[in-house]
């Protein structure tokens, strides 16, 4: 295994230009290798390697190359899924607008539904379209941009994503095609860049572009659960912008907003190929693949303290609102939660609220599964970590703060993490590190962290614990019926919806605009 990971190592390192250790490599042979670098084993290589002539310029060029979006073959969905956003995303920064604007999701046509496996087909190529408010047909309803196009395939030897961005070198003449690769062991942005007829272009660093909102590599959809705000969906079947030309024409196939045909793509699917997308990319599909193993053997930037940060803090954001329930993370953290009764409350009759409440993402909660199956950490050690500040399933100092002192010290061997990561904790609990804490949890607490502490002792302590967890939850959701408890309950969003943009400062962020 390891032999094969500094393997993978090497080729990234290659991608990213440099050089052979070989003084009979010809300019012809580097050349070569360059091209070679420049794609990755996925359908966007299958397609381009062996003829750059193909290399679409434009969506509509891509459409037809791979047989998505419009040219699916599907009868029943093209797989474009629509959101609506008060934002821009052109040039790869977040513009708030005066009004709606649709962005796309396409990904890779499964016409194979009937073997539950086959989702694979849709989350192993994927492609975004934004709108520009200022493009010629922006006031006309046909805002759309189609080149350049920003591509992400999932490469079958490594299990992660690769990134390709097409543009446009005139009508009629094969695109250009630039691949972003971030750098295994310095995080920076690195391209290879080629245009028709001209050799590979390296560029020793590149602009963050794609990574600024993947920015750990893989799939994101910002409100990946139901209501799923903002997005075409069973909540909001119809968009609400009025659109024409090959905006209207792509929109159109999210929900059906004429009788030209009774197709849909609505986000109640997008969730489900989301989330088995960003399962296989952490895990693998298969023993030597997958995003936690190559960032465990320095195959892809951050090793062992990337993944230990996702069960102590946070890398990335989902968002969610008030539908038929208030989210339980305005309250309580869901899974410190578990099994102790506690139901999310119903919302305010007379408003919904809240409105994207920036949550834990499926993306740190994968990541702790994966570090869970690899044995790196144990069940009672993660349960530990979520009642170490149980009303917060993210942003939180305390839960930080430890996370600081368990990468300080950390063991190399496996064998010892879960015990270090524990060590840690019941150091803070016994020094009181961790302000305010009852009895009932600071009891569960160390029973969890006691690997010795028998089953019986361990379910009374859990019993007694989530008693205290419900009286605090009775009291807080008890807000909701009073307008100062609400108002209190706001200004708990509003600092939510602050930490948010200001872990994601730069203009160029996965976050959706937030009031």
């Amino acid at each position: 295994m390891k032999r094969w990971g500094v393997v993978v190592a090497c080729g990234i390192a290659a991608a990213c230009g440099s050089a052979p250790n070989d003084d009979a490599a010809t300019a012809d042979d580097q050349e070569v290798k360059e091209r070679m670098a420049l794609f990755g084993d996925d359908r966007v290589g299958d397609a381009l390697k062996n003829n750059l002539t193909k290399v679409p310029a434009t969506f509509q060029d891509f459409e037809a190359l791979f047989s998505v979006g419009r040219k699916c073959a599907r009868e029943d969905s093209k797989e474009i899924f629509v959101v609506e956003e008060s934002n821009s995303r052109v040039s790869g920064t977040v513009v708030k607008t005066t009004g709606l604007l649709p962005r796309a999701v396409i990904t890779g046509c499964n016409t194979d539904r009937a073997n539950p496996d086959s989702v694979k087909k849709s989350f192993e190529l994927m492609a975004a379209l934004v709108s520009n408010p200022d493009s010629p047909g922006a006031k006309s309803g046909d805002a759309m941009v189609f080149t350049p196009l920003e591509v992400m395939a999932l490469d079958r030897r490594t299990g992660t994503y690769n990134f390709y961005v097409f543009e446009s070198n005139g009508a009629g003449k094969p695109g250009t095609i630039t691949r972003l690769i971030r750098d295994a062991k310095t995080s920076v942005t690195k391209s290879f860049r080629l245009a028709p007829g001209g050799k590979v272009q390296k560029a020793t660093e590149a602009e963050k572009r794609c990574f600024s909102c993947h920015v750990n590599g893989g799939p994101i959809m910002n409100e990946i659960g139901q209501p799923w705000t903002n997005w075409v969906s069973t909540r909001s079947t119809l968009p609400k912008g009025s659109f024409t030309g090959e905006t209207l024409s792509v929109v159109s196939e999210a929900a059906p907003i004429s009788m030209t045909h009774d197709r849909s793509s609505l986000a109640n699917d997008l969730e489900q190929i989301m989330r088995a997308g960003i399962r296989v990319w952490i895990n693998g599909d298969t023993p030597t693949t997958g995003f936690g193993l190559m960032t465990l053997e320095g195959s892809a930037p951050g090793g062992l303290p990337l993944l230990l940060k996702s069960s102590f803090c946070q890398t990335e954001l989902n968002y969610l609102s008030a539908a038929d329930i208030v989210p339980l993370e305005l309250f309580v953290d869901p899974q410190a939660a578990i099994g102790s009764g506690i139901a999310a409350p119903s919302p305010y009759a007379s408003e919904v609220f809240p409105t994207l409440l920036p949550i834990r993402s499926e993306h740190d909660r994968r990541i702790e599964m994966y570090l869970l199956k690899s044995g790196y950490l144990t069940v009672n050690t993660v349960a530990a970590l979520r009642v170490v500040d149980d009303e917060k399933d993210i942003f939180s100092d305390a839960r930080c703060k430890l996370y600081d002192k368990a990468l300080a010290n950390l063991p190399t061997d496996k064998a010892a993490i879960d015990a270090h990561v524990r060590k840690v904790v019941v150091d803070a609990v016994k020094a009181k590190q961790l302000g305010t804490v009852s009895a009932a949890r600071e009891a569960y607490l160390l029973a969890l962290l006691d690997a010795a502490t028998a089953a019986d002792k361990l379910s009374s302590a859990r019993t007694a614990y989530h008693a205290d967890l419900k009286a605090r939850f009775d009291k807080a959701a008890a807000l909701l019926t009073t307008a100062s408890g609400r108002t209190t309950l706001k200004a708990r969003v509003t600092a939510k919806k602050a930490a948010a943009k200001a872990m994601f400062p730069d203009a160029a962020n996965p976050m959706p605009i937030l009031e």
